[in-house]
């Protein structure tokens, strides 16, 4: 786990300070880019010995709540996934108690592009639950932008998700 955390501190580090589009050392190319609604994400693709591997670092979503009509800023940051890339897509979705998540694409060498989906369940003011969410939103990120176009996101919500090596998932909500 700290290896993933070192190389992420590493990458974010090295998009501050390169800001041509190609590779870096250590067989990773960071992307960066926006959803539909204008909210910002990073990933990298990690070359490795068995193929490329989309490594998420963070996205963000606005969700709106249908019975209280509350908006709700989410923010999902990623330690230690590695989901393999095959014939240029990849594709991470989790559904469990906590929340519905789908982040799927396709990328190259330049850019990549795909769609993203994030429900959060809430309770309404009588007690019943609601799907929070913002339905299936369209996004793209062009290869290497420099860091000033990412640093610092913002979020009501903040859910850290870490992928132990048994493979189990780690939640952690931060308000």
């Amino acid at each position: 786990m700290r290896k993933y955390l070192v190389l992420s501190a590493l990458g974010a580090c090295l998009v501050a300070f390169v800001p041509a589009a190609s590779a870096f050392a250590g067989g990773s190319t960071y992307y960066a880019g926006k959803n539909s609604q204008g909210q910002k994400l990073l990933f990298s693709v990690d070359h490795t010995a068995s193929g490329p591997k989309f490594d998420p670092i963070f996205i963000n979503q606005i969700d709106h709540c249908p019975v209280t009509g509350d908006t709700i800023a989410v923010e999902f940051s990623f330690q230690g996934f590695q989901i393999p890339i095959v014939n240029g897509k990849f594709s991470l979705v989790m559904d469990n108690i906590f929340q519905r998540f789908s982040w799927t694409g396709t990328v190259t060498s330049t850019g990549a592009s795909g769609k993203e989906n994030i429900d959060l369940p809430a309770f309404d003011n009588t007690g019943g639950l609601q799907d929070c969410g913002a339905g299936v939103l369209s996004w793209k990120a062009q290869a290497l932008v420099p860091a000033s176009a990412t640093a610092h996101p913002s979020a009501q919500y903040v859910v850290t998700l870490t992928r132990a090596s048994d493979g189990s998932v780690q939640y952690s909500i931060t308000h």
